[in-house]
């Protein structure tokens, strides 16, 4: 790979996938994190991976996987045992009933309490990505993947059911 070929895949990935990416960051992190340093980080590992880029998966898979990985690794530096935080849609924010609003919350309290595994692999769902593309990024199978949905939505289903019940 030629530097202007580096150079344009790298601007290429940063345009199409920052907003993405940056919300997989506050997901990791939450309000009181550094997004932007992670950010960072995640771009930096980006650029080093490059050359080593085979084009065997989708860049944007490719993308997700180091950007995952070095959320993983980052958040683990600062804080260890600490929770992931709530995932926020700020977009929504003034517009929204009170009710959707608890809701919401209900929600991003039950995914931020999955195992790690499980709340990657529903974060991605969110993103919008297919099966295929959260098997390439996770490492699982389709299948496994499926398999991991299924339960976890369950698993939502069963923590918000005792949330609404008072439980939770």
């Amino acid at each position: 790979m030629t530097s202007t070929e580096r150079e344009r895949l790298f601007q290429d990935l940063f345009a199409a996938n920052r907003s993405r990416i940056q919300r997989l960051c506050y997901g990791y992190l939450g309000p009181g994190g550094d997004v932007d340093d992670l950010f960072q980080e995640v771009m930096i590992n980006v650029w080093n991976a490059l050359p080593s880029f085979r084009g065997e998966a989708r860049p944007s898979t490719w993308l997700y996987r180091i950007a995952v990985n070095t959320a993983l690794i980052h958040r683990r530096k600062i804080r260890p045992a600490e929770p992931l935080p709530e995932l926020r849609d700020p977009a929504r924010g003034a517009q929204q009933s009170l009710e959707d609003a608890e809701r919401l919350a209900a929600l991003r309290t039950a995914i931020a309490s999955l195992p790690d595994q499980d709340r990657l692999i529903m974060t991605l769902l969110l993103e919008g990505m297919s099966y295929k593309e959260i098997a390439e990024i996770t490492g699982l199978t389709v299948n496994h993947v499926g398999v991991k949905i299924s339960r976890a939505k369950a698993a939502l289903e069963e923590m918000l059911t005792e949330a609404h019940n008072g439980a939770f």
